[in-house]
């Protein structure tokens, strides 16, 4: 009597390709299905439905494929070591892992929100959208070091050295199976990165109306205290303290008081960018920027997004400046100088000091997986200068005129 043949099956199974065949196949088939090309952690419940003469034919099976699996790893272990068999591990992995669903939870809720404000037009404020976005900023380290993991494994199967070709193939796939895990955390964290440059397109936007809003109110305003602070140098002038010292110093004493009134006008009407805004903001552009998923997308979006906050981020320098100036001029005013004037800050060497933090950042995030992300900074650093280079003299010539 010939010896049954093993059932002829194409490379590994996967669980669904193996649930489809012990479905159609008979007992006596299922039972020379070749062990090697099972898929490892099949669902102990996966042959619960099956008349019994098959399910009986898939538990054997099992078993076999469990000694068979277990023997390999032993061997693996012990012919390439622990390192590959953690890399081997990983490549198994199907689904989300814990980090990555709670990530992706807390996007869809906010993709609902976004929705639901679309559907009822303000029911969310903007504020609430950023406060949400601070939060799943927390997560992305935690996201990031997912590519690290999948990185690391793959970089120790291909450094490996396979000692057959049939583990030379099984390496491959493993290789493949982590690409795909990479390309889809990637493609995740593209999804974020362009929501939340829209939500802080719709934040700068904002900031931007506010401070042109400021600035008409207080348009008037260094022009008088200019002219009141003339006035009051001719006031303590030598002739006129010679002549009338006690009148001199009441005037003196008048027009300080408006120009410190007119200071607090000044601040009441301030509107106020700080350095955690323009970081969350460089980092909702750069973070898009570099991710080559996300950055076909963002073109346009990108590039408007550069124009405001370029905008925002010389008038928060300006503000420095001028902050520091008003001080200088008019010592008399009763504000902490080293609180006021720690440092007047030129936007392109915020930019430079950003970058700077933002590769340091990222060395230590994704260590080996970081070269390309480095570049791709790099890249990106010369290109916002240059143009940030441009806007400032364009913000220059606008103001002189």
């Amino acid at each position: 009597m010939a010896t049954p043949q093993p059932a002829r099956i194409a490379g590994p199974l996967t669980v669904e390709s193996f649930l489809r065949l012990i479905r159609s196949l008979p007992p006596e088939q299922i039972a020379r299905i070749p062990v090697e090309h099972l898929p490892e952690n099949v669902p102990a419940n996966i042959a619960q439905n099956l008349p019994a003469p098959s399910r009986q034919a898939v538990e054997n099976l099992l078993l076999a494929a469990n000694s068979y699996h277990l023997a390999r790893r032993m061997r693996d272990e012990k012919t390439y070591g622990k390192a590959v068999v953690n890399a081997l591990d990983r490549a198994k992995l199907s689904g989300d892992t814990a980090n990555v669903r709670v990530f992706k939870d807390k996007i869809l809720a906010l993709l609902t929100m976004l929705q639901e404000s679309q559907r009822e037009r303000g029911k969310y404020p903007l504020s609430l959208f950023i406060k949400n976005i601070g939060h799943i900023n927390t997560l992305l380290v935690d996201v990031r070091s997912e590519i690290v993991t999948i990185y690391n494994a793959a970089e120790v199967l291909r450094k490996a050295r396979p000692a057959n070709d049939t583990d030379r193939t099984r390496f491959q796939r493993a290789l493949r199976r982590l690409e795909e895990q990479n390309e889809a955390v990637e493609k995740l964290l593209a999804e974020y990165y362009i929501f939340r440059l829209k939500i802080m397109s719709r934040a700068i936007v904002s900031k931007r109306k506010e401070i042109e809003e400021e600035e008409r109110k207080n348009a008037h305003i260094p022009q008088e205290i200019e002219r009141l602070r003339k006035q009051l140098e001719e006031t303590r002038s030598f002739w006129r303290r010679t002549l009338n010292p006690r009148k001199s110093d009441d005037q003196a004493r008048e027009i300080q008081q408006q120009i410190a009134e007119l200071i607090h006008e000044l601040e009441a009407n301030e509107v106020v960018i700080s350095e955690n805004e323009l970081t969350d903001w460089l980092d909702a552009l750069v973070d898009a920027s570099i991710n080559e998923y996300a950055r076909p997308r963002i073109t346009r979006m990108g590039r408007d997004f550069r124009v405001t906050l370029y905008f925002l981020l010389n008038t928060y320098c300006r503000k420095q400046e001028e902050s520091a100036y008003q001080i200088a001029q008019n010592p008399f005013i009763q504000v902490d100088p080293e609180k006021a004037i720690r440092y007047v800050l030129l936007s392109e060497q915020f930019i430079l000091d950003y970058f700077a933090n933002k590769k340091k950042d990222t060395a230590t995030w994704l260590a080996g997986a970081a070269k390309n992300k480095i570049q791709e900074l790099d890249r990106l650093e010369k290109e916002i200068l240059a143009e940030l280079r441009r806007s400032s003299k364009l913000m220059a010539k606008r103001r002189k005129m």
